[in-house]
């Protein structure tokens, strides 16, 4: 099969993540993969390695409708069976693009279908996610609570959990540090909700002295305010602000505990990531989305998102019941195993043979 996959730019973000794993996975599986972003091969960053089997196509380097110009050709020359947009915005581009090319167009989107109601709402990209995916042949989702939210607003709706981009650990780790982590861009940290984290762990931390909080990410501007958070709640040795990490891995491999405790989170790549390196997850649940990770007590905490009470309540008992904690650990680790790229990228298979098979029988 021959598989396109559009990305209009390529940084350090959840889509591009997402749009590498995928290129990666489907061409070890032996499918011609095209990979169209605004980069050559060597400017693309080691962060996210691209599998030297995929072909890169730097489409995106000019203006906008030189863009659609270059991806016309780049469509016409290789002729793909499918296409993937990555995001609404490139998924759009790529709709310009093949108009009357007559190609099977897939719209993989990473975000809930919930408007964040802690951010301001521009209208051509409201426009993008919630009315022109209805063009698409396919429009991809993270969880079954979006698939609710859209199935009936488009031509066809498929609930794609994104792959895990870190293998899961071979073995748990006991000897971990008495560590609560958290990791994610401190300029959003009201998104995030680190502040929460961070009231919440006034309220019990004078109970557990052997025990820190971590916060793993970069952002002057939210740094400035979540360090005089610290301050005020008097946390100055108990609350850590270490910057970014390009090991974050090791760092999951190496907590006892790890918070997600964002206002708004769509999926919660994060999340998995945690379980599977073996750190016992606490997440804060927006409507649902991450009971749909954590399927029960078994594997981890989920608690009310804005509530501190209930998120210092899931500290205490997941610090002070060791026994309970190991259990989490064992059972979340084994949960994120059914997200590796493996997995993810067999349950793509499926829809993309499902889609050629009614467009052959059309």
């Amino acid at each position: 099969m021959k598989i396109m996959i559009v990305l209009n730019r390529i940084a350090r973000g959840g889509g591009e993540n997402v749009a590498v794993q995928l290129a990666n996975q489907f061409s070890r599986m032996g499918h011609e993969i095209f990979f169209v972003s605004n980069k050559e091969r060597n400017n693309i960053s080691d962060f996210y390695p691209i599998d030297e089997n995929v072909q890169i196509l730097p489409c995106f380097s000019h203006y906008f409708p030189f863009k659609i110009f270059s991806l016309r050709r780049a469509i016409k020359k290789e002729n793909p069976d499918i296409i993937i947009g990555v995001m609404p915005d490139s998924t759009f581009y790529t709709y310009l693009a093949a108009l009357g090319l007559h190609k099977i167009i897939i719209s993989s989107d990473h975000s809930s279908f919930e408007k964040n109601p802690y951010s301001q709402r521009h209208l051509f990209p409201y426009l993008l996610k919630f009315y022109f995916n209805a063009v698409y042949d396919c429009v991809t989702v993270l969880t079954k609570t979006d698939y609710n939210v859209v199935a009936k607003k488009f031509r066809r709706t498929e609930v794609m959990p994104n792959p895990l981009s870190m293998q899961p650990a071979e073995s748990l780790r006991t000897n971990r540090k008495k560590r609560i982590l958290a990791a994610g861009r401190l300029n959003i940290w009201h998104c995030k909700g680190f502040d929460i984290l961070i009231k919440a762990w006034a309220k019990v931390q004078e109970k557990y002295p052997d025990w820190v909080v971590e916060i793993a990410g970069e952002g002057e501007n939210g740094r400035v305010y979540l360090e005089s958070l610290i301050a005020e709640k008097h946390l100055e040795n108990r609350v850590i602000l270490s910057g970014f990490h390009l090991n974050i891995k090791d760092f999951f491999n190496d907590s006892e505990i790890f918070v997600l405790s964002s206002r708004y989170e769509g999926f919660g790549m994060v999340l998995i990531e945690a379980m599977s390196q073996g750190a016992a997850c606490i997440a804060c649940d927006y409507k649902g989305r991450q009971r749909e990770i954590i399927q029960d007590d078994t594997q981890g905490l989920c608690v009310e998102c804005e509530n501190e009470d209930a998120l210092a309540s899931a500290l205490s008992r997941m610090i002070e019941d060791e026994n309970y904690r190991r259990q989490v650990q064992e059972n979340g680790w084994k949960r994120s195993q059914n997200f590796t790229p493996d997995k993810i990228g067999e349950n793509w298979m499926r829809l993309l043979s499902d889609l050629l098979e009614r467009q052959n029988r059309s």
